[in-house]
């Protein structure tokens, strides 16, 4: 299987290589064949909320012209913003379609191990998983990481509450609160605020081990947070590097 991986400087911009590593460990274990887009532009997604989509069009144009020269068999991405825009933005409002699917990594990693069955070791730890803001209330897809981590022996699993997510008829993936990533590119100082709040009054009361979101942005801002509020107690961990903890 040919797998194109997106999403790489964005990684590399905010300095979680430790991330990627674990991404293209675990892929490696999967024995893929790995391909990535050299010079791919970092957050182009952001674009559009942001209001200049038609200078930002031909980006987008040319990534769909080097996924058609490189030809994977599926595109995945740690950020759900690129899953989201080509699933739904880009076809419907702009009439650009990729020829292959693009989804995200823990739904790829979750379709890969349902027909691998790999083996994990017990990890007997707390673990906090943020459904990322697009992947859950935007996309509605947050099941592939709940099925991922319920494979791993003696793992306590928390999440976000949102108490009357069951009477309104949702789940409260859709609802989880956000880190506040997004707004190191409009209102960084806010974006400080946010990332300190999200951690003093979501994770300091759940008293987790370890943390983290499905989307590697979430993941950042979660990151920054645990640093600003100076929290040692609860360690910032990406699925993929726990992932790398436990596969035997």
């Amino acid at each position: 299987m040919k797998v194109l991986l997106s999403g790489v400087i964005n990684l590399k911009h905010t300095n979680q290589i430790d991330v990627l590593d674990s991404i293209l460990n675990t892929l490696k274990k999967l024995d893929v064949e790995l391909s990535f887009i050299e010079g791919e532009v970092m957050c182009g997604e952001a674009s559009i909320n942001l209001g200049i989509s038609e200078k930002i069009l031909p980006i987008f144009k040319s990534f769909k012209e080097k996924v058609e020269e490189i030809k994977p068999d599926v595109i995945i991405s740690a950020y759900a913003a690129g899953v989201a825009k080509w699933a739904r933005d880009l076809p419907n409002n702009y009439g650009l379609k990729l020829s292959v699917p693009y989804i995200h990594v823990s739904e790829f990693f979750a379709e890969q191990f349902s027909k691998k069955k790999p083996e994990f070791a017990p990890f007997p730890h707390s673990y906090f998983v943020q459904h990322g803001c697009t992947l859950g209330r935007k996309l509605g897809r947050f099941s592939a990481i709940r099925e991922i981590l319920k494979l791993i022996p003696e793992l306590e699993v928390m999440e976000e509450d949102y108490p009357t997510a069951e009477i309104e008829g949702f789940d409260p993936a859709e609802f989880n609160s956000c880190p506040g990533s997004w707004l190191n590119f409009t209102q960084p100082d806010l974006g400080d605020y946010i990332k300190e709040n999200y951690v003093l009054d979501i994770l300091v009361p759940r008293k987790p081990e370890y943390a983290g979101s499905t989307c590697a942005n979430g993941h950042f801002g979660i990151r920054q947070g645990l640093e600003i509020a100076e929290i040692n107690s609860i360690k910032p961990l990406y699925f993929t590097q726990l992932l790398e903890k436990v596969w035997k």
